[in-house]
């Protein structure tokens, strides 16, 4: 913008009976053109209209020329300082704008926390529902195998006493047996004895009666008999008392897994009891998070509440930073309204 087109643009408004304010001239010259160099080339315009050897002006044109550099100067200033204020006032609104994108930033990042603790502390609930409820099925079970096992040891113990019983009375037997089988024997031996001295004594006499001794012998004979069936009768017992005792060890050798099925069962019993009493211990660790948890959430809904207010503050400060600012500029441009 040159120093000539600001001189005709002002001529043209003087004479147009306009004040030649910068705003007036830089309309006339387009839009163009800033305001400092169209207010430092009217300086100088003035400058040289005061030293040069023109005729002088009458003293209402002096006046007006006046009054006209007086406004173009305070219009000058004012658009000075209020582009300062402007400027100012802009980097408070900023810097009030990134405090308060800060403060709701925060907030949303405590929201965001607090929604994550919920989260967890509602997964924490739903992770001790579900151990509550694995123990009670633990301790249904727990209690449905004790009985089960007690009812199988019953039944067991009550074999065992039959299986004992059974082998004492078969031991009785073979007791017997073997007492009869000794009568037998000491009885065929004090028999055989008493014969025999009885033979010795007689021998005589059975020569002479033959005939008796002869039927004296048919009858022991039968006895002989009779007594050789009891015998073999003894020792048909006795193979039945030796069958029977077979049969018992069977049994037994049958019971001794059984035994050691209930000694592993109660060996399962046992785990069952341990693992009860670390889903207790799990139960009370559960049960200390959540209360954890729980004073967390307090501590966060405070801090968020703490926050919010923050944000609420710095919003009224803003606000009332923006009416200062729009008061400001009315009062400015009242001033700057010529009279």
């Amino acid at each position: 913008m040159s120093k000539s087109e600001v001189q005709r643009a002002r001529l043209t408004l003087i004479k147009a009976g306009k004040h030649p304010s910068i705003d007036a001239i830089r309309i006339e010259l387009g839009n163009t053109g800033s305001k400092a160099t169209i207010y430092r080339h009217i300086k100088e315009i003035e400058a040289d209209e005061g030293s040069s050897g023109a005729p002088a002006a009458s003293i209402s044109e002096e006046l007006q020329a006046l009054v006209a550099n007086l406004a173009g100067r305070l219009e000058y200033e004012s658009q000075e300082r209020l582009n300062v204020l402007q400027a100012g006032h802009a980097t408070q609104i900023q810097r009030a704008a990134e405090a308060l994108q800060r403060a709701q930033d925060d907030a949303r990042n405590r929201r965001a926390e607090l929604a994550r603790c919920q989260s967890d502390l509602a997964g924490e609930r739903s992770a001790r529902q579900h151990a509550d409820a694995e123990l009670a099925a633990l301790r249904l079970e727990s209690s449905q195998q004790a009985a089960q096992l007690g009812a199988q040891v019953q039944g067991l113990q009550d074999q065992l006493s039959a299986a004992q019983a059974h082998a004492v009375s078969l031991e009785e037997k073979h007791t017997h047996a073997r007492e009869a089988l000794e009568h037998f024997r000491t009885s065929s031996r004090e028999q055989r004895d008493r014969e025999a001295r009885q033979h010795e004594q007689q021998i005589q006499y059975l020569q002479k009666e033959v005939s008796t001794g002869s039927a004296s012998l048919t009858a022991k004979h039968t006895e002989l008999r009779s007594a050789l069936q009891e015998k073999a009768d003894a020792l048909a017992q006795l193979t039945g008392a030796r069958a029977e005792k077979r049969q018992l060890d069977d049994l037994l050798r049958e019971l001794k897994p059984a035994a050691e099925r209930l000694a592993v069962q109660t060996e399962v019993v046992e785990q069952l009891r341990g693992q009860v009493a670390q889903a207790s211990q799990q139960n009370q660790a559960l049960l200390a998070r959540a209360s954890e948890l729980g004073q967390r959430n307090l501590e966060l809904e405070r801090l968020l509440a703490a926050a919010e207010a923050a944000a609420q503050a710095q919003a009224r400060v803003m606000q009332d930073v923006l009416t200062r600012i729009s008061e400001g500029a009315e009062r400015s441009a009242g001033k700057m309204q010529p009279t």
